[in-house]
């Protein structure tokens, strides 16, 4: 079935396995203590307080916590490295692992560090009741039954991780309910593992020390190196960036010798001020802006006399990571056993040509993955290529990935990550992590409408993190059954119509997915929102408890919200006699026939904050597109001086469209895009070197600036006789008064990498 993996919903729970139960608790009273070391550290301890106390929420009893077994009938002992269980703790070494074992009136919950005790107590909650951390939502997320008598029915197991470090980056990692929800679904990494809090150290996480994009932020900071030596930062166009002027910060120039001294010094402080972490992040920032000073231009030369010029994909990988090398070999010199962790992402996703040092860890970011699909089929072969590419580097590899970034849309990402996830381990890799919105709303957005109707799937990569050779479609019975009970089937039905749909329409699918294009591609435009409907209508008559009612409800209010305006919008185009003339009003002559759209709208489906209106004709051979992008201000409007490289992404205000065409008798997806000042950038899905055949006319106004483009169709890839058929559209406006802050809007909620979400067009 490859990525197809339905939602099955069967009734009831998995068997639990035979033998004699161990009662905790007896019509609501104490049948066994919980017995854990005086001098236990903070998550031993810490393990033993939320044993205690998902045991009195579910049954009433709350069981006391001693130095040693009391008077109760049966004993829960929490230990680390106990003796007598050498065969278990065998297999524990290295990873956070845990047994379970019975022995006549003691049921040991061991592991070879405190961590694993933890996960030990989660894991036996959840397989000896109906006990889910559903969701992070404080107020609905848990779901369970009451239960009096309470009993252990599989207490005699062992439990060892596939993946050794596991977890979720969500937000700043601030947000408790998020934080513990991870750990209770067995998670020992998040975005708090990349800062100390002392508040934290119950929960034993992996700890890196340095944070996310560094290399500016924290190391080479603008505040301290910048005025005195603008000759650390990226040289582009003849002067030096300065970060906080520069869209997304910069890199820095990588070949400059004193820099190089200058940062090993930096290393060096924050390691003697933080001597307690294994693994130092040392990340290259968000961005594309590199050194173009002559001597990073210069070819490389490798220490087998092999030369890597500029044009070659691996050149900037190559330079980064012999400028790298150096700090590494420091570092091994100097601390034994520290790591350095860097990002596989942007410029450094491709391998480099040179070897690296073996206290190097990459975090890889394949960001340019299809997400629909998992990393060996052929839709990613360029994240094949250089996942495989990095496994001939090296041994130290953490699969790092964007599988929570989903906005208010049910994306089915919990089968394509765990098959990803054994195919990375089949390569020996062992670590993973992935961004994820945390179940809060913020400023900028409402992250809890992603949760909403995501829970599902983000519960089963959490779990699934653990040993992705777990079968997802019982994984997805599991949580549908314990969330929604008798309604598991009706909800699993809803879940299964949206899946096959987002399949069937193919495309691209990534972390920044227009959530309402992905409706309307996959439920409004195939008609499938009455049956999502009338499943939901069903399970809302059957779910009983009162958390998993809520759950309901709040996948219903966005199903419904998210689809109530959505309709399949078709653009007429008319036909005109000759090239209209460029009016930047666009009301005169033949552009009064055509229709005025300028329904463009923010990535959480808000309005614009200045007004957007485009037109389209067309004469028999080729588009003539006219945009009106509203700016009250628009003498503070930003972009580069006109006369930028073509193909180089222009930053700050700008315009940008798509159009379907053919390319080797196949519809492709073109792009055009241009700043105020004219600068151009164009590719095609399929070859992002191409160069299409159009003009574009500009004009500055006092209420804005306006652009006209004629894109003939022969550069579409459709012969000059008859029309083209089969057309759709898309645009996006980015609104910028300088080169940090921008305002992108998408017309009609359209996700310009899903073809599938545009808008379609009918040619007069």
């Amino acid at each position: 079935m490859g990525n197809r993996l339905a939602v099955v919903v069967l009734s009831g729970l998995a068997c639990l396995s035979a033998g004699a139960a161990f009662p905790l608790a007896k019509n609501g009273q104490p049948a066994a203590d919980i017995v854990v070391a005086a001098d236990a550290s903070p998550a031993l301890a810490y393990a033993a307080a939320e044993l205690q106390r998902w045991v009195e929420a579910i049954s009433g009893a709350r069981l006391p916590i001693g130095a040693a077994p009391g008077g109760a009938p049966g004993h829960l002992v929490l230990a680390v490295n106990p003796a007598g269980f050498a065969e278990d703790l065998a297999k524990m070494a290295g990873n956070d692992g845990y047994a379970v074992r019975t022995r006549g009136d003691t049921v040991t919950i061991l592991a070879a560090k405190p961590k694993g005790v933890l996960n030990g107590v989660y894991k036996l909650l959840y397989r000896n009741s109906d006990l889910i951390w559903a969701r992070p939502n404080a107020e609905f997320g848990t779901i369970y039954s009451q239960n009096p008598e309470l009993a252990l029915t599989q207490a005699d197991y062992v439990d060892i991780p596939v993946y050794v470090l596991r977890g979720w980056q969500m937000g700043s990692g601030n947000h408790i309910p998020s934080e513990e929800w991870q750990v209770r679904n067995s998670s020992n990494w998040s975005a708090g593992s990349m800062r100390f809090r002392e508040d934290r150290v119950k929960y034993a996480p992996v700890l890196e020390y340095g944070g996310g994009h560094n290399l500016v932020g924290l190391y080479i900071q603008e505040k301290k190196y910048f005025d005195a030596h603008p000759e650390y930062y990226p040289l582009r166009e003849g002067k030096r960036l300065r970060p906080s002027e520069t869209s997304a910060s910069t890199q820095l120039c990588f070949t400059h010798p004193e820099l190089l001294k200058v940062f090993i010094d930096e290393v060096d402080v924050r390691i003697k001020e933080n001597p307690d972490y294994d693994t130092y992040r040392i990340m290259i920032e968000d961005n594309y802006n590199l050194c173009e000073c002559p001597t990073c231009l210069q070819p490389l030369t490798l220490a087998d006399g092999a030369q890597v010029k500029a044009d070659d994909p691996a050149f900037r990988s190559t330079q980064f990571f012999l400028w790298l090398n150096q700090i590494a070999a420091h570092v091994k010199k100097n601390y034994p056993g520290k790591l350095i962790l860097t990002f596989g992402y942007f410029f450094t996703e491709i391998p480099p040509r040179c070897p690296i040092e073996s206290n190097i860890s990459i975090s890889y970011c394949p960001i340019y993955k299809n997400s629909k699909y998992t990393t060996a089929h052929p839709e990613n072969k360029a994240t094949y290529d250089r996942f495989t590419g990095w496994m001939q580097v090296t041994n130290q590899l953490t699969w790092r990935e964007y599988y929570g970034l989903c906005g208010a849309f049910p994306r089915p990402m919990d089968a394509v990550a765990l098959a990803d996830w054994r195919y990375a381990n089949s390569f020996g890799v062992n670590r993973t992590y992935s961004e994820m919105y945390p179940d809060e709303d913020t400023a900028r957005a409402d992250h809890t409408r992603s949760w909403d109707v995501n829970a599902m799937y983000f519960w089963i990569m959490a779990n699934g993190s653990w040993n992705p050779h777990q079968d997802v479609q019982a994984m997805r019975k599991d949580y549908l059954t314990r969330v929604y009970g008798a309604g598991a089937e009706d909800v699993g039905e809803f879940y299964r119509i949206i899946e096959d749909a987002w399949l069937e329409v193919g495309g691209m699918s990534a972390y920044n997915d227009r959530p309402r294009g992905n409706w309307l591609a996959c439920v409004v435009k195939l008609n499938k929102a009455d049956s999502c409907r009338a499943a939901l209508e069903r399970a809302a008559g059957k779910v009983a408890h009162p958390n998993g009612r809520r759950m309901l409800a709040a996948l219903r209010g966005v199903f419904e919200d998210m689809t109530a305006n959505l309709a399949i919008v078709r653009y007429r185009v008319p036909r005109v006699q000759a090239a209209p003339a460029f009016d930047p009003d666009f009301a005169s002559g033949d552009w009064g026939r055509a229709p005025v759209t300028d329904k463009f709208y923010r990535a959480n489906g808000s309005d614009a904050s200045q007004r957007t209106a485009m037109r389209i004709v067309h004469d028999g051979a080729a588009f003539y597109v006219g945009a009106k992008c509203y700016d009250s201000e628009p003498g503070k409007a930003f972009a580069k001086p006109a006369g930028q490289p073509r193909d180089r992404w222009p930053v700050g205000d700008k315009f940008e469209f798509f159009l379907t065409g053919l390319r080797d008798g196949k519809k492709v997806s073109y792009q055009i895009a241009f700043d105020i000042n004219g600068n151009l950038y164009d590719a095609c899905n399929k070859d992002a070197k191409w160069n299409g055949d159009f003009t574009v006319q500009r004009q500055i106004t006092a209420d804005g600036w306006s652009c006209l483009v004629a894109v003939p169709f022969t550069t579409l890839g459709y012969g000059a006789n008859g029309l083209p058929q089969d057309l759709s559209f898309a645009a996006m406006r980015y609104y910028s008064h300088n080169n940090k802050d921008v305002e992108v809007t998408f017309l009609l909620d359209c996700a310009p990498n899903n073809q599938t979400s545009y808008t379609d067009l009918i040619l007069e």
